[in-house]
């Protein structure tokens, strides 16, 4: 008796949890509630990244642990991409900043770019269509889940400049809306490529009929906010009449992070850019929790190809799911999970015993969140 009103108080706590994620993700009634615990960034949608298949995509959807139990693995999923380069690409940077393979700086994505995206991502087969035949396949040997998996699509910037290090090649490169020709150097036409960009999506978003799979809301790509500019404020009203909130996921110490609520999002992850090299001490991870913390921000996990055994820091990936414990982050929070372009497949399809290992331990930590719905943690 004792055991079966432990149980209740779990589900009760993870539904309480669950609601408290629903008016977290708030600020009008009738916005769609962000209730998803556990979100993985896919990068998606160019020439290097178009291969979001089932195949891939099922092994983030659902976890077979070493006893052989399958579990629902992630609820979230972030459709984004910073860069189409190498061969055969546009050789175009959705953020300023980004860099070809010889080095050089990438220009700026223009119209029919950014629907290359649209399209990848409501295309047959591939990404949120993947993800929904996925969790239906899955849900066979599970049953269906309790909620639908929430989709969440990244906003290119609407980079001023063509050239935009070098702040050349004019800024009238991008294209037309309601047959006007857009200048980024005008707030007014960026808003009105957002706005154009988010109405393509909602578009075809309209034309599916996901069973289950929903459309859960906007991400920004740039992780940072240096100026006063109105446009983000201007994006998230517009999306909020829409009934969709914005979301963020800016890097350590990132211009603008303490103020994210006042730039219009509606919830921010952290990044603590611990697990890329070496030399960062094992303190930024407590530092960044606590700022986090202090912030009213969600925690972002992070790690690549790099954890694999042959390249030394699954250590450093360890190393977050310790301190995250620690800090509570992992029982009550949020995460996103950045893992390069597939490093948890890689993970799990090495035959290295130590990444095996790790596979699994990673696994483990996220389906044993006390913050996920009862249905989606291991009885």
């Amino acid at each position: 008796m004792k055991r079966f009103g432990h149980i209740c108080t779990i589900i009760f706590a993870a539904l309480l949890f669950a609601q408290s994620l629903s008016a977290k993700s708030r600020k009008e009634t009738g916005k769609v509630a962000f209730t998803a615990t556990d979100m993985v960034l896919l990068y998606s949608g160019t020439t290097q990244s178009s291969y979001w298949d089932t195949e891939y995509v099922r092994d983030y959807v659902s976890y077979t642990d070493r006893s052989g139990n399958s579990h629902w693995l992630f609820d979230g999923f972030l459709l984004l991409e910073i860069r189409d380069f190498g061969t055969g690409s546009a050789e175009v940077a959705f953020d300023p900043g980004h860099k070809d393979t010889d080095g050089s700086y990438l220009q700026a994505a223009a119209q029919a770019d950014w629907l290359k995206l649209i399209n990848y991502y409501f295309s047959e087969g591939h990404a949120i269509d993947a993800i929904e035949q996925s969790v239906e396949e899955v849900a066979r040997t599970l049953g269906a889940p309790a909620t639908k998996r929430q989709v969440i699509i990244s906003i290119p910037n609407p980079i001023v400049y063509k050239n935009p290090i070098a702040e050349t090649g004019g800024t009238t490169y991008w294209g037309v809306v309601n047959g006007r020709v857009m200048d980024f150097s005008d707030e007014e036409d960026q808003f009105l490529a957002c706005k154009w960009y988010i109405d393509r999506v909602l578009e075809r978003y309209a034309g599916k009929r996901y069973k289950y799979v929903e459309l859960a809301g906007f991400y920004w790509v740039t992780e940072e906010s240096k100026t006063s500019s109105r446009l983000l404020n201007r994006v998230s009203s517009y999306l909020a009449e829409k009934r969709y909130s914005l979301c963020w996921i800016p890097y350590f110490h990132a211009p603008g992070y303490t103020s994210w609520k006042e730039k219009g999002f509606s919830y921010a992850y952290y990044q603590p850019n611990y697990f890329f090299s070496n030399r960062v001490p094992y303190e930024q991870l407590r530092t960044a929790c606590a700022e986090a913390a202090a912030a009213g921000m969600d925690m972002e996990v992070e790690f690549d190809e790099a954890a694999l055994e042959n390249f030394g820091r699954g250590s450093r990936l360890r190393d977050y799911m310790t301190v995250f414990r620690e800090s509570g982050h992992w029982a009550e929070s949020r995460l996103a999970y950045y893992q390069g372009q597939k490093a948890l497949r890689a993970l799990k399809y090495s035959d290295n015993e130590k990444d095996q290992a790790l596979y699994h331990d990673f696994c483990n930590f996220v389906v044993t969140r006390p913050c996920r719905l009862p249905d989606q943690k291991p009885e």
